[in-house]
This record gives C-alpha cells, structure tokens and sequence, in this order.
C-alpha cells in the first residue's frame, strides 16, 4: 500500500472511531448488578439530593378530555415530549419541555415557580406548591421514580434484569402493587448503578401490557449544574406577570372553604402539613387519588367534556376510566361542592370516595 493511500486509511479510520465514541458506550451490555430490590430502592429513595443535568424522553398514551383549566395535564400524559433538564436538588431546578407547538420552562428557585412560555415572551411566576396539577417536572424519571415507589412493601418488589440507559448501566426494579384498588399492574425502573439516581420508569395499567407512561433519560451528567442554570431573568421585552396559585388545583386547596376527611375510601390522606388544604391527596405511589373541589362554572365545563367522552352517570356522578386512570365527577350539593376525584384506583373506590365525601366533608 502507498504511503498516501495508508495515511488516508488512517485519517478514516480514526474519524470513524471518533464519530462511534459518544454511541459505544450505548451500545455495551449492562454490567451486572447483585444489588438487592431493597437496597436498590433504598438508592433511588436516597438520590432526591443529587445534582445532575441531561435530557429526557417522555411519552404517555392517556387521552384525557381538554378543559381550559386541565388542558396541560392533557398534554403531559398524551403526547411526547422532550425535557432538558437542569437539576440542583428539589428546590432548585430547570425543566424545559420541548415539543413541535413550542418550548415551556419551568424554573423553581426556592419557594417560587416560574413558568416561561417561549413563544410568546411571557414570564409568570407563582408561590411553588406540592398540592398542583402534575407538571413537566413529575415526568423527570427520578420524581416520577421516587413518588410511585413509597410506601412501597418488600413483598411489592423484585429485581430486573440489568440494561444501558444514556449510556449507563443501570440495575432494575419492579414494583407490583399488593392493594386490590389499584389500576397499575407494575412500575418498572432503571436507576444508575453508580449514583441510584432513576434513569427510566416505565408505568404499565392491569388493561395492557403497554406503558401508559414511560419517560428516559437519554443524555445523562451526573455533576451538580451551576446556579446559573437554575435561576431565570427575563429577556428584554419579556411580560412578566404573578399569580396567587399555580393552577386552579393549587388555588382550591389555598382559597376553596372546605375541611376534608382524614380517610376516604380506606385510602389515609397524605402530604405536608402546612399544604393541607381543600385538595385531598390519599393512598400512596400506585394506589393514590386527587379530591379537587371545583367552581360551579368549571364543573359544568368538565362534566361536559366528560359527557363527550363517553362518561358514565350514576348516582355518585359523572364518570370515566381512562386507561389506569379513573376519573368521577361529583354531583355535588349545598355547601358541599362538587369535587372532581381522579386517581389510578378502580372506579368503585371512587365511587366510594365520593360517597363519604358527600357525607363527612366540612366548611372552614
């Protein structure tokens, strides 16, 4: 061979090992992992004070009927999406989520939330709170990871076999759900072996053996973002407005003059203290429902969307399964307001749900 046509050789070959270096490490076998389903839970349980950044793929299959007010949550979980993610710890993050009709960033800097709607240049920042409709953040596989897996019973566990997520090997765990109200079949996650930290969550309903919602980290730096990343200033030009609330979940549970149960439907309420509110979050991971109480004008939307998609009434109110996903409005009454529950528990826990409700709730 020419000297020529050998240094040619060379110049390919080294290109071609340079273009495979960021795919080779994707393309290995996992290294195998003896951690136990316990421990690894107790990993992905510790990892909530990881720093990391990367970029996640969600996609979700649930075709919830579109309000005004809901029309985000409807979005979320039944379409595909593209999140970068920079993550500080929980206090202090950066969700974009991108998708073909536009990029949405929300910025949590302590005890403000804001969100940043790119193409129309409008900032809105909020007081952050954890009783709120699921936003872009609930998707990132460590939160979705961490909430779906407590409360979760060593007999609920099992080991997965091992798999490459961006790049990572990462040991799995399958929760399965031991309570009979739950519509979720089993939570399947991968978190990385060397930090814990959930890389993929796969959800998967009793009706199919096909997620429902599966979201993945597909390119993955374990090290703490700079601060800059996790704070927001807006652009000249820019509208900046507040709000009172997040959203109308999170502005009934603050405004809305209700006192809920301690228990309904067998299922305990749970959720910080200083947040309990006129929302009621009970059950937990798998087997948990949202009680919201909504306005007279908002209701009469929603029942109608319900109504349009195929909705079911009976004596409790207006209902619907959606996938995993059952959903029951209630025919509300004097002084005791309509609330719409929804949960991934079987209708009849809703419906049993509503009933007590309807009896013990009060006014504040």
């Amino acid at each position: 061979m020419k000297p020529s046509a050998r240094r040619w050789l060379l110049v390919a070959l080294a290109s071609a090992l340079l273009a495979a270096a960021p795919v080779l490490p994707r393309l290995l076998p996992a290294e195998a992992s003896d951690v136990s389903a316990d421990r690894l839970l107790e990993r992905v349980v510790a990892s909530r004070d990881l720093g990391w950044s990367g970029e996640v793929r969600t996609r979700g299959s649930l075709q919830i009927p579109e309000t005004d007010s809901f029309a985000g949550v409807a979005d979320l979980l039944g379409d595909t999406s593209t999140l970068r993610v920079w993550w500080r710890s929980d206090e202090q993050w950066r969700v974009d989520r991108v998708r073909a009709s536009g990029e949405t960033d929300l910025v949590r800097e302590g005890n403000l939330l804001t969100t940043w709607r790119f193409e129309s240049e409008r900032a809105t920042s909020s007081p952050y709170a954890t009783v709120r409709l699921p936003d872009a953040s609930d998707l990132v596989p460590s939160q979705l990871a961490r909430r779906l897996l407590a409360g979760a019973d060593a007999a609920e566990l099992s080991r997965l076999p091992e798999r490459r997520v961006a790049g990572r090997s990462a040991p799995g765990l399958r929760l399965e759900p031991a309570d009979e109200q739950s519509t979720i079949a089993h939570v399947d996650v991968w978190a990385d072996a060397e930090t814990g930290l959930a890389l993929r969550v796969d959800v998967v309903g009793t009706a199919s053996d096909l997620p429902v919602v599966s979201t993945a980290v597909t390119r993955f730096d374990p090290s703490t973002p700079d601060p800059g990343t996790t704070t927001f200033t807006a652009p000249p030009g820019a509208r900046v407005g507040f709000r009172d609330a997040i959203d109308v979940a999170a502005g009934a549970n603050a405004f809305a003059p209700f006192v809920l149960p301690e228990a309904v439907a067998g299922l305990e309420r749970r959720g910080d203290p200083d947040e309990l509110g006129a929302v009621g979050v009970y059950g937990r991971g798998p087997t948990a429902l949202v009680a919201v109480p909504l306005r007279r004008g908002l209701a009469g939307q929603v029942r109608e969307q319900l109504s349009a998609s195929s909705a079911v009434r009976t004596d409790v109110g207006t209902s619907l399964e959606i996938g995993p996903l059952s959903v029951l409005l209630t025919e509300g009454g004097r002084g005791r307001g309509t609330f719409l529950l929804a949960g991934t528990v079987t209708p009849e826990v809703l419906a049993d749900a509503a009933a007590e409700l309807g009896d013990q709730v009060g006014r504040r």
